[in-house]
């Protein structure tokens, strides 16, 4: 995948522009993977989609990506609450064994066309 096409797919006017999270979550991340050359989750032990989590209250959520020891990241579709993302990453995080990145916002520019997309 190139960054144009990733642009075209996930930026505005784009096909996948108005996915909500749940219907976009995965695809993205699995596209944004291609697109920076790197392995996808399910490729080793520990990084997986939808890791389950114990938070505050006994409540049970969900980090949309989870790389043990390495990452947690939480997926918004476009418009939506970023602070909202970085505050379920902070509250599943404990139960994660304390992440050392939390991945809550990605912004993507194509200098060519100005054209952001792919919060």
């Amino acid at each position: 995948m190139t960054p144009q096409s990733f642009i075209q797919k996930w930026g505005p006017g784009g096909p996948a522009f108005h996915l909500n999270e749940e219907q976009g979550a995965q695809s993205h991340f699995l596209d944004l993977c291609e697109l920076l050359g790197v392995p996808k989750p399910g490729s080793e032990d520990g990084y997986l989609f939808e890791e389950k989590s114990n938070v505050i209250g006994g409540r049970t959520g969900y980090a949309d990506v989870f790389r043990r020891g390495a990452f947690a990241w939480e997926n918004k579709a476009p418009g939506k609450n970023l602070d909202a993302a970085l505050k379920q990453l902070l509250t599943y995080s404990l139960a994660l064994s304390n992440p050392p990145i939390l991945v809550d916002r990605i912004n993507f520019t194509s200098a060519k066309t100005k054209t952001r997309g792919a919060d």
